[in-house]
């Protein structure tokens, strides 16, 4: 009886420190159709490589953006001076990054000690290329040029990056929980 009871016990000990524990874990949420969300201040230690001092020394100059490039297999085609038809398959890609409005996160408790960054929402976007459109002009030789006659989106890779750009860091960062809401 008393082993049973003392594995219960102990049981009930890790289920709580899991529990506690698991709620300090930092992580990010992030949702993508805004871009609220919030940094847990670990998500940007870790691959910059600070404590909490440097932290606390360097958190008013980071910021954060979302990036993504989408890729696509775009076919052109086009009618030759010779009057035959001619084809080719393009990859093309498409790059965005949006810059994420943020602000630094305090423990409520102690105004001093950075708990991590609240995003506000996505802010001014840039990209990069041109989605191709089925029907559009595409690339050729002069007199040749051609309309896309099929595009399919092949890959598409991003994620939320931190940046310092006054001690030149950026990191993807790596969620321990799942990123998006």
């Amino acid at each position: 009886m008393k082993i049973k009871h003392k594995i219960a016990v102990v049981t009930g000990v890790v289920a709580s420190a899991a529990l506690v524990f698991g709620g300090v874990a930092q992580a990010y949420t992030l949702d993508a159709v805004t871009g609220t969300g919030f940094v847990g201040k670990g998500e940007v230690q870790t691959p910059f490589g600070w404590n909490n001092a440097k932290l606390q020394a360097n958190a008013a100059g980071v910021s954060f953006t979302y990036d993504a490039t989408d890729s696509y297999a775009a076919v052109c085609t086009w009618i030759t001076g010779e009057g035959t038809k001619g084809e080719k398959t393009h990859n093309v890609s498409h790059a965005t990054s949006t810059s994420v409005a943020s602000l630094v996160a305090y423990d409520a408790r102690v105004k001093s000690q950075i708990t991590g960054f609240t995003l506000k929402g996505f802010d001014t976007t840039t990209t990069t290329g041109e989605v191709p459109v089925v029907g559009g002009a595409c690339p050729g030789n002069s007199g040749t040029d051609g309309t896309w006659t099929s595009v399919t989106q092949t890959g598409s890779t991003g994620g939320l990056y931190a940046h310092h750009d006054v001690l030149g860091l950026t990191a993807l960062l790596v969620p321990t929980v799942p990123a998006v809401v």
